[in-house]
């Protein structure tokens, strides 16, 4: 039986905290949105006949291209290491995973000098008398750099999809005569395909969002086009209009994943797993297959990075080290608490007030800001920064806060709203009926029970803050740099190896999340 202990002004006060933290959130994006309208027609021609025809060819041909290799390194690995029975299984569960921890500029600096003149690529290659020129600077090469560290994204979504499909499927397919390759085609496969598509969906997302390569390697995409709009031209209306155009292509997206997630279906069968034996020969294919991607999206850029921190070590480095690493911690650590405390208000007054239909749907609207490409959410700031007073835009770190709160709230909020969801509501009735206010539940009860949940969101936002290029870029402050954008200065000035240090530290704090992927994995 349902407990009636909240009377209506303490609803009241959470509903209008709750409004007031979804308008700020979706404020960038409808401004965005509604100033697309205020473009010159004149501009809007030529912008339409000269740069949007090649802004449009090449982000499809690296979103297409990114997306196949993904899906073949993603969902082959993970299908290898939930079915198959190989040397280091177990290890390459999370091994597969240590990639992501890689930002995809990072990963692009890393390889342009390992296949430079002076790189040693082609020093072994000279060494066989076999000198080739090696430019990975093009398209290919971007797709190439991009997939290595977003493929875990696919495997990631695809191994749980696996995970939580009943094990007597299999058995009956093979039972009926057929073998386990036309068993993952024809059964595997289509049921995980919803959960497949969402990981797909990310990899998109990341490649709309990237800056880093695409300038780097000279490719002009929507995002480098936003850049050069606001940063190079002064021009705000034409990065507007830029990005309303990968705004509404996320939109479609996310519908796309909406329809496909409709049909999702997991199993609760709890059958325990056969892994398939394989003969001595094919166990060490998939085990040189499932390597592969780890070698080279991990080992072989960290190696590097090491290798120019050895070349490049001074004692200089740590004082100018520590500089990017306090910005970054101040950074990530505002940005983190402010993102829970917020979420931990959202989450809070949807369970208050019982999601249904159109209250359902509103507590989906902040996931809208990680869907965005970092560079649309910050031409919304700058957008309403000058609104408000032109003279703010870059006179301290409230604005670049404002954008990763945008960008990352969906991390923090998805975190906790499971959490949440895991506590039992009679809970909440025994302390109303004990006398208890919504207040009180919230800080003496949730709040503890919460605590794994906070924790693992405060990490993850904490890491994607420190990765975080384009919104950092766009909105700092002058002379204010991070880990990331120190990186990547170094790249864009060809000193490469005086980027290692910073890079190494981005790559060790962003591993950690990497055990709580695993950890998540092996309880579904």
């Amino acid at each position: 039986m349902k407990l009636a202990g909240i009377k209506t002004p303490r609803h009241l006060y959470w509903r209008l905290a709750t409004n007031i933290i979804l308008v700020a959130i979706l404020l960038p994006l409808v401004l965005v949105a509604s100033r697309s309208f205020m473009l010159d027609a004149s501009n809007l021609k030529h912008i339409a006949s000269n740069v949007l025809p090649l802004y449009l060819k090449n982000t499809s041909l690296l979103v297409i291209g990114t997306s196949l290799l993904s899906l073949l390194i993603g969902v082959s690995t993970a299908w290898f290491v939930t079915v198959y029975d190989f040397p280091f299984r177990r290890q390459f569960e999370w091994m597969l995973i240590l990639p992501l921890s890689i930002p995809t500029f990072i990963n692009a600096i890393a390889y342009v000098g390992l296949t430079d003149y002076a790189g040693p690529v082609r020093i072994f290659l000279r060494w066989l008398n076999a000198d080739v020129y090696l430019d990975i600077m093009n398209h290919f090469g971007a797709v190439f750099v991009m997939s290595l560290v977003l493929y875990p994204y696919v495997y990631v979504t695809s191994r749980s999809a696996f995970l939580l499909q009943s094990a007597s499927l299999i058995e009956v397919s093979r039972s009926l005569g057929q073998s386990i390759r036309k068993t993952f085609r024809k059964v595997v496969l289509p049921l995980a395909w919803p959960a497949i598509f969402a990981g797909l969906i990310l990899v998109i997302m990341e490649v709309l969002n990237d800056y880093g390569v695409v300038s780097y390697f000279g490719i002009p995409t929507f995002t480098v086009g936003i850049f050069r709009s606001w940063l190079a031209l002064g021009d705000l209306s034409t990065a507007v209009f830029l990005s309303v155009i990968v705004l509404t292509f996320v939109l479609i997206l996310l519908i796309m994943e909406f329809k496909a997630n409709q049909n999702k279906k997991f199993s609760n069968d709890k059958t325990e797993r056969v892994f398939t034996r394989l003969k001595p020969k094919r166990k060490w294919l998939v085990f040189a297959f499932c390597m592969l991607p780890f070698f080279l999206g991990f080992i072989v850029p960290v190696g590097q990075l090491i290798w120019w921190f050895i070349l490049a070590y001074s004692h200089d480095v740590w004082s100018h080290l520590l500089t990017l690493a306090a910005n970054t911690a101040i950074l990530g650590s505002l940005s983190s608490i402010i993102i829970l405390s917020l979420s931990i208000i959202l989450a809070y007054t949807f369970r208050l007030v019982d999601k249904k239909g159109f209250k359902k749907t509103l507590s989906k609207l902040p996931m809208l800001g990680y869907a965005m490409p970092g560079a649309v959410i910050a031409v919304g700031i700058v957008a309403l920064v000058l609104l408000i007073n032109p003279n703010l835009i870059y006179s301290g770190i409230a604005a670049l806060i404002f954008g990763y709160t945008v960008r990352f709230f969906a991390v923090g909020y998805g975190s906790i709203e499971s959490g949440f969801e895991k506590i039992s509501r009679q809970i909440d009735d025994v302390a109303v009926s004990l006398g208890s206010n919504s207040l009180k539940n919230l800080l003496k009860i949730h709040i503890p029970i919460l605590k794994p949940a906070l924790l693992g969101a405060l990490i993850m936002v904490f890491v994607d803050v420190a990765k975080e290029l384009p919104i950092t870029l766009i909105l700092r402050p002058f002379n204010y740099e991070t880990l990331a954008t120190n990186a990547f200065q170094y790249a864009k000035d060809e000193m490469a190896p005086r980027a290692a240090s910073s890079s190494l530290l981005i790559i060790f704090a962003s591993a950690i999340p990497v055990y709580y992927l695993n950890r998540i994995l092996h309880r579904k």
